[in-house]
């Protein structure tokens, strides 16, 4: 897997390709069009992952992905295609709303914006699948949601960094994943998340990584994560999450394996919490 081309020219606003301070970068315009957003559903809940664990945000979880890590579990949110979706209209109380996905823009800021009057939330967090699939979507709907005094974090994987720059103007945080190959089996370049993180840091977004570590982690293969996060700028903080089994992942870590691979990212980089999927502890969404 592929991080988004690189290329030289002129630098171009409101179009492709996409200006950062270090390079134009570009994407593929017919996997990310302009316009109604593919949605899986949206919903308030208590975040329960890495630095806003506890806090309740409104969910916006987008629908399509590209890439299929092992342990994902949010399996109806992999493929990018029209489908049905679900929308909640009291915060926590699972009253469905249920809709034909892609939706309007206008139909998202009001689905949106309904939980966030009703009860003080955080934030917003776009998720999926993976968000920045559709920044060019995002691009519309988040300067609207921004209007409203909507705080936004994207919880990413980290590969996109054409659509992170593209939506980077109206994200207060971002959440992004390092993929390792002995976790997830996607094999994904080191370089693609530095260069993601690169950008974020340009942009002087508040930026935290989430490291998913399972039963038969490479320990060099997290060294090498942790190293390349110690040489970004802006000190990220880095979130080690044990995986919760889930498909075809049936093991989590050892409490000792825990306690050892914290310990060795810590000789490398002193900023490392381990953080589990709280959410799925107290039998949240």
């Amino acid at each position: 897997m592929t991080d988004d081309s690189v290329v030289g020219g002129d630098p171009v606003v409101g179009g492709d390709p996409v200006v950062t301070d270090n390079a134009v970068v570009s994407d593929d315009q017919g996997m990310d069009p302009a316009g109604p957003l593919l949605v899986t559903e949206i919903f308030s809940a208590i975040q329960g992952e890495a630095a806003l664990v506890g806090q309740r945000q409104v969910f916006l979880r987008l629908t399509g992905c590209n890439i299929r890590c092992a342990y994902c579990d949010q399996p109806e949110a992999l493929e990018r295609r029209p489908g049905p979706c679900r929308i909640e209209h009291t915060p926590g109380r699972r009253d469905w709303e249920h809709r034909q996905s892609p939706l309007p823009t206008d139909d998202v800021v009001e689905a949106v914006d309904r939980l966030w009057r009703a009860l003080p939330h955080h934030s917003v967090s776009l998720t999926g699948g993976e968000p920045l699939m559709q920044s060019r979507g995002l691009a519309q709907l988040l300067p609207l949601l921004v209007a409203r005094g909507h705080r936004i974090m994207a919880e990413t994987n980290g590969m996109l960094t054409g659509g992170l720059v593209r939506t980077l103007p109206w994200l207060t945080y971002v959440s992004m994943d390092i993929k390792l190959n002995s976790v997830d089996g996607e094999q994904v370049d080191l370089d693609t998340h530095r260069r993601f993180l690169a950008a974020a840091g340009d942009a002087g977004t508040t930026t935290w990584v989430k490291i998913v570590v399972g039963a038969s982690v490479d320990p060099g293969e997290l060294d090498a994560a942790i190293s390349m996060v110690a040489a970004c700028p802006g000190s990220p903080e880095v979130f080690l999450q044990p995986v919760t089994p889930f498909a075809s992942v049936t093991e989590a870590p050892t409490p000792d394996q825990v306690l050892d691979l914290q310990a060795r990212a810590l000789r490398l980089y002193p900023n490392v919490r381990v953080v589990p999927q709280t959410h799925k502890a107290i039998g949240q969404l």
